[in-house]
């Protein structure tokens, strides 16, 4: 009986057996192997520190914060609020870069938005408060992918009797938008005008960029999964460059009074598809304003060069720039363009990223100093990439209180 149950089990686990392919009769799927890579910032995480402080006339404060957005559609949103000190009655913020990133594997891209929507200092009822409102996506065709948005910010407080600059479309920003079509080629511009508030002649004015929001136009692009893809869905690619050029970034009034200028962008894969664009700036102006204006005149790529580095750069790359001999008091820099592009070809996106940090002013030697980092990879970093940028100078420079500028000398005959 014994050896009847052997031989019954032993011909059970044969039939069994055959069921079961071998790895050498058919393919076997194996999960891609991800590379660790080192968070910029923990999720959630909030920074901040104090870049330069003249004690009862202007602090500049630099931060950053994140914060993780589950799969669906909807851009991931953070209430930012800096505390200023309480000499503090005029203030705003710049954004000055942005990282975003799928957190699971690489993906293409459908929308690409960092963007400062809402901004204002709160006064009274305790300390002055600049409150902010940020607002970042990274998503494709069916918004299935959990993403990480970090904002990278620059907060300025001045007291107005030592300053005098005014600000100008700071709550909601002052918004630009474009419906880029393909045979217009991939470089879009947006012009942007200001009609309202009292900077219009005579004063000295900077553009202080806020945003941007880039997504390509909906269009049939079906791709195999569950549930089947529909004809209304919304449509993604993979990514070959993206920029942004703030041109040129001191508005002037033009005949009519108005403030005017210019926004140059690039979205694309190794074609030129139809899509949308934002932007979103803020105006200061005033006698104590100035700008050392540095522009970016954008280049759109093609893909498949010939000549490339296709070796492995999925890392981030920071530089140290300094300025010397600005003519101002204070100095702030401004993230005014920048231009990310994949080495070789289109590639699905991972991470994305520039941003300016470590700022520092000295004003005994007039020296503004600064790192840029920036990234942009795939799922295993190759090929490299390239990144360039610009940074403009918005220079401040104090005006003598009513109540201590010297009076007339008068002289008896």
């Amino acid at each position: 009986m014994r050896k009847i149950w052997w031989i019954l089990s032993l011909v059970v686990a044969l039939i069994l057996a055959g069921c079961v392919p071998t790895i050498q009769g058919r393919d076997v799927f194996q999960p891609p192997t991800l590379q660790p890579l080192p968070p910029s910032e923990p999720f959630f995480s909030a920074a901040r520190k104090t870049a330069f402080e003249d004690r009862d006339r202007f602090i500049m404060v630099e931060g950053s914060e994140c914060v993780r957005r589950d799969h669906g559609p909807g851009s991931a949103t953070m209430l930012i609020d800096v505390e200023m000190p309480g000499y503090v009655d005029r203030g705003t913020v710049v954004l000055s870069g942005w990282d975003l990133r799928y957190l699971h594997g690489d993906h293409e891209v459908r929308q690409f938005r960092a963007d400062i929507t809402h901004s204002k200092l709160v006064t009274g009822g305790g300390p002055p408060t600049l409150v902010f409102e940020a607002q970042g996506e990274l998503s494709d065709q069916n918004w299935d992918d959990d993403y990480e948005f970090c904002v990278y910010f620059t907060g300025i407080g001045y007291n107005s009797g030592w300053i005098d600059a005014r600000i100008e479309g700071d709550y909601s920003g002052i918004g630009a938008w474009a419906f880029q079509i393909d045979d217009e080629g991939p470089i879009s511009t947006l012009e942007s005008l200001w009609t309202e508030g009292p900077l219009k002649s005579g004063d000295s004015v900077a553009v202080i960029p806020r945003g941007f929001d880039f997504q390509y136009d909906n269009e049939f692009e079906c791709e195999l999964r569950f549930p089947p893809c529909k004809w209304e869905d919304p449509a993604d690619h993979h990514l070959l460059q993206v920029a942004y050029s703030l041109f040129p970034t001191g508005a002037t009034p033009n005949p009519g009074g108005s403030l005017h200028w210019v926004t140059q962008t690039i979205f694309k894969d190794n074609s030129v598809r139809t899509h949308w664009i934002n932007t979103r700036a803020a105006l200061i102006g005033g006698s104590s304003v100035d700008l050392r204006a540095n522009l970016l005149p954008l280049n759109a790529r093609s893909g498949g060069a010939n000549i490339c580095r296709n070796g492995v750069d999925g890392v981030v790359h920071t530089e140290t720039v300094r300025i010397y001999d600005l003519p101002y008091d204070y100095a702030v820099p401004l993230l005014t363009g920048w231009d990310l592009s994949y080495e070789c070809d289109d590639q699905h996106v991972q991470r994305a990223g520039i941003w300016i940090h470590d700022i520092r002013f000295d004003p005994d030697s007039d020296g503004l100093e600064y790192k840029v980092s920036s990234i942009l990879r795939d799922r295993n970093g190759a090929p490299s990439f390239n990144g360039t940028h610009r940074v403009s100078v918005l220079g401040l420079n104090r005006s003598v209180p009513a109540g201590q500028r010297p009076l007339p000398e008068i002289r008896a005959r």
